[in-house]
């Protein structure tokens, strides 16, 4: 799985283009420049994704200096296409308002100029097989039969597996933000997969006491 390292200041710019990336099969990440986070060299992006829609940076911003090999895609306004040259160092850019669908096409592009593509549609981990591209679910080699919102909960758990979501973020992430069910939504969905997956015994979705939930288990 390709990672993507988003780098915005702004909540508001990732939230609504994160689930068309992780569908797409990237792993996305969350970057806040200058707010006392240095990018660290060992957590290298396949993809830096840069926000630059307020403004084009002269000198070579900390994220490309320690990411050197990461592939660049910038977000800017159409009135800054002017600014860009050979300093910025960019594969490619794109301008705002960012539609999901374009930004996901222009991402594949420059990961298949660099060699490389979003050729990935399974997520797998102990005997569970998840087909995203077909919306099938295995288990053991046992066909599973998931709602769709039980299928969205499980890929989102399992693209950011072992990491502990509440159930908040879980509503807001899989649901949508225009969504006014209560948290007990989330609850009601986990026992049904866990009812549909751990019948052989082993535990994929596991509870955090007091947080919320995460997939307990490593892909492969």
């Amino acid at each position: 799985m390709f990672r993507l390292t988003v780098s915005t200041l702004d909540d508001e710019f990732i939230a609504p283009i994160q689930p068309a990336l992780e569908r797409a099969g990237l792993q996305v990440v969350h970057y806040m420049p200058g707010e006392g986070q240095e990018p660290d060299p060992a957590a290298a992006p396949d993809v830096l994704l840069l926000d630059w829609r307020h403004a084009v940076p002269v000198a070579r911003p900390a994220e490309v200096q320690a990411w050197p090999d990461a592939m660049r895609l910038a977000v800017l306004r159409p009135v800054d296409t002017q600014l860009l040259g050979p300093t910025q160092e960019l594969d490619d850019f794109i301008l705002a308002p960012v539609h999901d669908a374009e930004l996901v096409a222009r991402v594949q592009l420059v990961l298949w100029r660099h060699g490389r593509a979003l050729t990935r549609n399974t997520l797998e981990a102990g005997d569970l097989v998840v087909d995203t591209s077909n919306y099938q679910v295995f288990e053991g080699g046992r066909s599973i039969s998931l709602t769709f919102k039980e299928f969205e909960l499980l890929r989102f758990l399992m693209t950011h597996n072992q990491q502990v979501f509440t159930r908040e973020t879980l509503l807001n992430r899989v649901w949508g933000y225009n969504y006014y069910g209560g948290s007990r939504t989330v609850d009601v969905h986990i026992r049904r997969l866990r009812s549909k997956l751990e019948s052989s015994g082993r535990r994929y979705v596991e509870t955090v006491r007091n947080v919320g939930y995460r997939f307990a288990l490593p892909l492969r």
